[in-house]
C-alpha cells in the first residue's frame, strides 16, 4: 500500500512561504492560502471526490475509529521517509483505486467520509524554519480549487467569512488529534504490539487481491501485556482504539465484495 504520510500541523492562514508545501496524497500542487489572490473566492457549491479516485487508503486519526470502523478496515503503515506508525481507512484491495468513490466523484451513500477527505482542497502543512526559526504552520490550498461563488471563504477585502470558520475548525481538530495518534502509534511501537500482515482474496475466476505492506495489532501480544501497561492504554482511551481496529479488520470481506460487484458492473 503506497501511500505517503502527511505533512504534520497548524492553525491559521499565513502570509505565502518561498518553500514549495509537499502536497499529500491525492491533492494537486498547493499553494498558501492567501487574502489577496484568493479574495472573493469559495468552494464549488457540488462537493467532488474525483480526486481521490485513485486512492486505495486514506491517513484517519484515532479520533475516527470508532465511526470509521464500521466501513474500513483499519490498519496501521510505515509510509516511505517516516517511520512511525500511522493509521490508515483501506478503501480498496486493488493500487490506484478507491470503492467508495464512484465516477461521479460522490462517496459511497451511508458511509463514513474521513476527515482527510472531508478538508480537500485544504490542508495544514509545517515549514521548516532556518537555525534560529522553528517551524512554521501553513494553511495550504490546492491550486484552482476555489472559484468564484455565492459563499466566498474571505471577502473582497481578504477578510475571513462566516463559511472559513467551520473550515479552519476543522483543520484545527485535525491537527490536534494528529498529534495524539502520532503518539499512540509510537506506543504500541514501543510496546511490540504491532505485527505485518497482509490481505489476500482469492475471487472465484478472478485475478487473486492482495495488499501487502499492513501492520496490525496482534492480540496475542496485546494479552500478554502487564497490568500498567494495560491501564495505561484504558486511561488513554486507547484501548477502545485497539478494540475498534481489531474489529474493522473484519471489513476485507466487504471490499471484496465491494470489488467483484464493481468488476461484474
Amino acid at each position: 500500500m503506497a501511500i505517503k504520510p502527511p505533512a504534520k500541523t497548524p492553525p491559521k492562514a499565513t502570509a505565502p512561504s518561498a518553500a514549495a508545501p509537499v502536497a499529500p496524497p491525492g491533492y494537486g500542487a498547493l499553494t498558501p492560502f492567501d487574502k489577496k489572490k484568493h479574495a472573493g473566492l469559495g468552494l464549488p457549491a457540488a462537493r467532488n471526490y474525483r480526486w481521490a479516485l485513485s486512492l486505495n487508503a486514506m491517513f484517519v486519526n484515532a479520533a475516527e475509529f470508532g465511526r470509521a470502523a464500521l466501513d474500513y478496515p483499519l490498519v496501521f503503515v510505515r509510509a516511505p521517509g517516516n517511520t512511525e506508525p500511522l493509521p490508515a481507512a483501506v478503501l480498496s484491495l486493488e493500487a490506484q483505486r478507491n470503492l467508495f468513490v464512484d465516477a461521479a466523484g460522490q462517496w459511497r451513500p451511508g458511509a463514513y467520509v474521513p476527515a482527510y477527505a472531508r478538508r480537500h482542497p485544504f490542508c495544514i502543512v509545517q515549514l521548516p524554519g532556518d537555525q534560529k526559526a522553528e517551524t512554521r504552520n501553513l494553511v495550504c490550498v490546492e491550486d484552482g480549487a476555489l472559484v468564484n461563488s455565492g459563499k466566498p471563504l474571505l471577502d473582497a477585502q481578504g477578510e475571513p467569512t462566516a463559511d472559513w470558520a467551520p473550515l479552519l475548525k476543522m483543520m484545527e481538530a485535525m491537527e490536534a488529534a494528529r498529534a495524539q495518534t502520532a503518539a499512540f502509534g509510537q506506543r504500541l511501537d514501543a510496546l511490540g504490539l504491532l505485527t505485518p500482515f497482509d490481505a489476500l482474496a482469492l475471487p472465484n475466476s478472478a485475478k487473486p487481491l492482495r495488499l501487502q505492506g499492513m501492520l496490525r495489532v496482534d492480540e496475542a501480544k496485546l494479552g500478554k501485556l502487564d497490568a500498567k501497561d494495560l491501564k495505561n492504554l484504558l486511561t488513554r482511551g486507547e484501548l477502545r482504539a485497539i478494540y475498534a481496529h481489531l474489529l474493522s479488520l473484519e471489513n476485507f470481506a466487504k471490499l471484496l465484495d465491494f470489488s467483484l460487484t464493481a468488476r461484474e458492473a
